[in-house]
């Protein structure tokens, strides 16, 4: 499988989420996953909890019907 720098995702994933139903926060979340962060990090980026991380992870893979990071960076790349 090829190897792709993270920072290239993030255009992808700007594109991806243009007219979906994601709010602004979900939004950025989804530029962050793109970016490989994790739910530390992105809790610390975000400046919430990494429960509110997971919350809103959980809310977007449902919002776009993907069953986790996996699919939704296949979705960018495909």
């Amino acid at each position: 499988m090829p190897r792709f720098e993270i920072d290239i995702l993030a255009p992808f994933a700007a594109k991806f989420v243009e007219g979906s139903t994601l709010t602004p926060a979900e939004r950025a979340e989804v530029l962050r996953m793109a970016q490989g962060f994790a739910c530390k990090d992105s809790a610390a980026a975000a400046n919430v909890s990494p429960e509110t991380i997971r919350a809103r992870r959980k809310r977007i893979y449902r919002k776009l019907g993907m069953t986790g990071s996996n699919g939704l960076i296949s979705a960018l790349l495909a």
